[in-house]
């Protein structure tokens, strides 16, 4: 039919220009007419002749069999019959025989028809013999996309049609070398991780014994990959990918390993760190995988080769993948026979007993890892090192007299022991007999140096430490007997070792404690908890609070197996401590140590969420003693701390368990309960916690109103002290954050007396300010009632110009200040545009204040700018940093009172960010930062912190800023700088000196310019 030849020549032209797309579209509407059945395929294979054969152009001819290929590509299933598909296989193969054209496309159309339907085994081995036949080899072919083509499709073959593949190999001895052959010279990384991927189908599932080598070379000539890939790869394809397909070829086939090994040993002496790296993976790869019996062959070659890696360490991961290949040696040959693993191990016990006769040296150290590596590795390997280095090493040490040779026996007897430890975890019920031979030997010498060697030998000291818990680690090592020894010496070591400074290993045997708890909790809470109970008396002596004691017992609740029985003893010390009696003192120290082991402990947890029984048992008994039960003397440390732990045991709880909480306290919380016992102020800090706990839901709005009254009463109460007012305050904006209906926001804070506009009409005194702060910060970072949050924070603005300016001034830094009890984990509203919210209203405001104020309302308006600035993240100040910096550089004219300092201080944390980020933005204001720095370096009206800062970017500006704006500077700076060498604090001048060094270098510059 000729009407079809429109169609290619329009393809031809399309493809000829470039445009893909419109070419695709052309065949695929092709393939419709197929797949309709108004052309016929013998129609369109006659169409394509007078292009397909045209002997001037080779270009027209390839983008002919593209045609073709794009229209088989979308066709779909069942519109040929096997006999077409035959045919057209049969016309792209011929094509072959005389013409090379389009060998991409070629590849591509026998893609698509495979597709269609898989082909019989003759077809497959017909098409992989024409194109090694006719195309090699591949690298001929200029274009990667050609070569590309052509590689998926053996890919393809070799991957589906395994049989047909391997049949042909064993029928032709010649066809190895010539698919071997086929791919040399390639180079494109897509195309090799392609190659590489299909070249271990023959590697692994045919027999190549007899093309083993050039097999293998075909390979490794690629060793090691030093490809990059190019900015913006759009392939992805990295230099690690190619490392791991070429490794996995490497380590294919055990025929490869007369190669292998030779080649990977010789590289691993090269000077390049990452080909070492390449070659110890590679070796790896080829000890996992290799047979047994023929890395037997090679097994004390490896061993010279990769100690000298360990034994003269020249990068650390170096020695540590040398160290997982010996392990992977032993872990072989365990499986494998006791012939072999004892040819291998004997050189290296051998050589490790010879180094050990020296210890404590660098090859003693790497004896002692290599063991560890060794015994780690299987059962049977830790038996046999164990026999042939322990009685050595303990021959040793009890032959010598130095501490320092004991100790690096011990700490090489230890790594033993972890490589035990490491390898019981992993095969429990693992047979320790051959350690066990020296336990004893061990455990006492352990013991012994920890009780009579002197304090000074730490190192040695601490080895002993460490190999009694790992001694203790070891399952089924150790008798009860000796691991009672064992815990109490450490045990005694905690509460008894008086020792300050250089030479006190209390913590690490904290620590050791700690991890005998894991191993064997019951002995611990046999012998260490009742020997910790002895040392914390009823009632202590005057004010002497056992608080080391204390702290160690409380850092055992980190080990979960203990963890009940230690907040469970402290319970019940400080119900016996308080009805003894004791000093306020002792009673806060068990409430901390109660605190700290529910906050960094391991409580027992349901599903993930802490045991909600430890409300009943711990947090309700503690309010009750310590909160319910209120009178004038109760102590607000101690009723702080109770919230703590209700907080943190509670604020995880579901729905309903704080729901049966909460409404089993209200009664003895509710506001007018704690009035009529006098209780209101005292519970606050109980209440701050109890509330952050519970989720927003459980409370009702009632309560909410009376809870903001009873707190409005007590922030504007004159003479509350001022971590009471703090506590107040903070609950306020936990109240209106988080349980407060935003729809009826402001009627509730009207009710509750809290409604800004009010609280700072007409000359408001200090509390109520602080009062109008509180409720806007719950207001802003709530994030939802928003036109409310802007009228008052423009009221709280306003506030700046009238008498109380400096009180207002000094309260914006609390809008944004962090606040544990805010945050997501208490449930509460949390805007992630509350910063953006309040840069956008207030900097605006305050920058033009600050230009129109008069000299004595500056001082407030400096103040208000730089206390917002101190906790928002200077990316958000960044782009306005031209409109702050002449505000900031005023700000550091400030005064030297206490809310100008923190006042300074933000300002020069700015300048510092500036400098180091935005450094042109401040070039035109050199000058004036330059004189400002240099003021605030005096001692006469700036602190140590702010002086300390001043003189950091002070040594920032000759480093950030052109050279020619701070040399007229120089001689100033540097005749100023001296008094700050002589200044009173030791951080002052440190930073001085520094600063110094830094202006001082700018003519060290200038020459080097020159």
């Amino acid at each position: 039919m000729v009407i079809d030849m429109s169609d290619i020549q329009l393809y031809l032209l399309e493809a000829d220009s470039s445009n893909k797309t419109e070419a695709q579209g052309i065949a695929t509407r092709t393939a419709s007419r197929l797949q309709q059945k108004t052309l016929k395929l013998i129609d369109l294979v006659t169409s394509l002749e007078p292009h397909i054969n045209d002997k001037d152009n080779g270009s027209i001819r390839a983008n002919s069999v593209a045609y073709l290929a794009d229209v088989i590509a979308a066709l779909p299933l069942k519109v040929l019959s096997v006999q077409e598909r035959r045919l057209l296989c049969d016309f792209i193969l011929g094509r072959l025989e005389g013409d090379t054209e389009g060998v991409g496309a070629s590849a591509r159309a026998l893609v698509a028809l495979e597709g269609l339907g898989k082909w019989d085994t003759p077809t497959a081995q017909k098409v992989l013999r024409a194109f090694l036949d006719n195309t090699h080899p591949l690298r001929q072919f200029k274009l990667q996309t050609e070569r590309y083509a052509v590689v998926q499709l053996i890919d393809l073959l070799v991957a589906k049609h395994r049989d047909a593949m391997r049949k042909l190999h064993n029928d032709d001895h010649e066809f190895m070398a010539g698919f071997i052959s086929y791919w040399e010279g390639e180079k494109d990384p897509r195309n090799l991780m392609i190659i590489f991927s299909l070249l271990q189908v023959p590697m692994t599932e045919w027999d190549v014994h007899a093309d083993a080598q050039d097999l293998f070379d075909s390979v490794f000539n690629y060793f090691p990959i030093t490809f990059k890939p190019p900015p913006d790869d759009p392939y992805g394809i990295t230099s690690q990918d190619l490392k791991n397909r070429l490794r996995d070829c490497i380590a294919a086939n055990s025929d490869f390993a007369p190669y292998a090994f030779p080649q990977l040993l010789d590289k691993l002496d090269s000077t390049s760190m990452n080909t070492k790296r390449d070659v110890l993976q590679a070796l790896q790869a080829c000890i996992t995988d290799y047979e047994a019996k023929t890395i037997n062959l090679y097994s004390v070659t490896l061993w010279d080769a990769l100690k000298f890696e360990i034994l003269n360490v020249q990068e650390e991961d170096l020695a540590e993948e040398a160290l997982t290949s010996l392990a992977l040696l032993a872990a072989k040959f365990s499986n494998f026979g006791e012939g072999p693993l004892n040819a291998y191990l004997r050189p290296v016990i051998k050589e490790c007993n010879e180094h050990l006769e020296d210890a404590p040296t660098k090859q003693s150290e790497a004896a002692g890892r290599i063991l560890h590596a060794l015994v780690s590795s299987a059962p049977q390997a830790a038996d046999k090192v164990s026999k042939g280095i322990l009685p050595v090493l303990f021959a040793l040490y009890n032959g010598s007299e130095s501490i320092t040779r004991r100790r690096g026996l011990l700490e090489a007897f230890n790594q033993i022991t972890g490589g035990f430890e490491k390898m019981t975890g992993e095969i429990p019920g693992a047979d320790c007999k051959a350690l066990q031979a020296f336990a004893d030997d061990a455990l006492a010498a352990m013991v012994r140096a920890l009780v009579s060697a002197p304090k000074a030998e730490v190192s040695f000291r601490m080895a002993s430490l460490t190999g009694l818990a790992q001694l203790v680690s070891v399952p089924g090592l150790l008798s009860d007997k000796q691991i009672n020894q064992a815990v109490d010496t450490v045990t005694n070591l905690v509460l008894h070792e008086q020792l300050q400074g250089h030479g006190d290993i209390r913590t690490p045997a904290i620590k050791a404690l700690s991890s005998m708890a894991l191993n064997v909790p019951q002995a611990v809470r046999d012998r260490s908890v009742p020997a910790f109970m002895v040392e914390l008396p009823d009632v202590s002596e005057g004010d002497v609070v056992p608080s080391t004691v204390l702290e160690a017992f409380a850092q055992l609740a980190a080990e979960g197996q203990i963890f009940d029985t230690v907040v469970l003893r402290l319970k019940n010390k400080l119900r016996s401590v308080r009805h003894q009696g004791a000093s306020l003192a002792y009673q806060r120290a068990l409430l901390f140590a109660m605190l700290y082991a529910f906050t960094f402990g391991s409580p027992a947890r349901d599903d993930g969420v802490i045991r909600s029984a430890y409300y009943a048992d711990y947090a309700d008994p503690l309010t009750i003693d310590f909160v319910k039960d209120v009178s004038s003397e109760t102590d607000p440390v101690a009723v702080d701390v109770v919230g703590r732990i209700a907080n943190i045991i509670l604020r995880p709880q579901s729905v309903h368990l704080q729901s049966t909480v909460y409404h089993k306290a209200r009664e003895w919380l509710s506001p007018a309960n704690a009035d009529e016992s006098g209780a209101s102020q005292h519970t606050t800090p109980f209440l701050l916690y109890f509330y952050a706990a519970m989720r927003p839901e459980i409370v009702e709005a009632a309560d909410v109103v009376s809870m903001l009254k009873a707190q409005t009463v007590s922030a504007l109460s004159a003479g509350a002290s001022s971590q009471a007012v703090v506590t107040t305050l903070r609950l306020v904006s936990l109240l209106v954050n988080k349980f407060a209906n935003p729809k009826t926001m402001q009627a509730t804070l009207a009710e509750a007396g809290l409604d800004v506009e009010i609280l700072t009409h007409d000359s408001p005194p200090a509390e109520a300010i602080q009062a109008a702060f509180a409720v806007t910060k719950g207001l802003l970072i709530q994030g939802k009632s928003g036109s409310l949050t802007t009228r008052y924070l423009q009221t709280l603005l306003d506030l700046l110009s009238g008498p109380n300016s400096t009180t207002t001034a000094q309260n914006f830094t609390t809008l944004l200040a962090p606040d544990e009890i805010l945050s997501k984990e208490n449930h509460c509203l949390i805007s992630g545009l509350s910063q953006q919210k309040l840069f956008n209203q207030a900097i605006p405001t305050l920058t033009t204040a600050i230009r129109t104020a008069t000299p004595a309302q500056k001082p407030a308006y400096l103040t208000a700018l730089t206390g917002l600035l101190r906790h928002l993240p200077y990316t958000l100040l960044s782009p306005s940093l031209t409109l702050l910096t002449p505000p900031l550089l005023q700000t550091l004219d400030l005064t030297s009172t206490t809310p100008d300092q923190a006042a300074k201080a933000s300002a020069l944390i700015i300048f510092e960010s500036a400098l180091m980020h935005d450094a042109p933005i401040l070039t035109e204001h050199t000058s004036s930062l330059v004189t400002r720095l240099l003021n605030s370096t005096s001692t006469s009206a700036n602190g140590a912190g702010v002086r300390a800062k001043a003189l950091q970017c002070l040594a920032l500006v000759p480093r950030q800023l052109k050279r020619e704006a701070v040399v007229p500077f120089r001689r100033e700076v540097v005749r100023r700088l001296l008094a700050c060498l002589d200044d009173g604090k030791r951080s002052v001048r440190g930073e001085a000196v520094r600063c110094r060094t830094a202006w001082l270098g700018l003519d060290e510059g200038g020459e080097e310019e020159d």
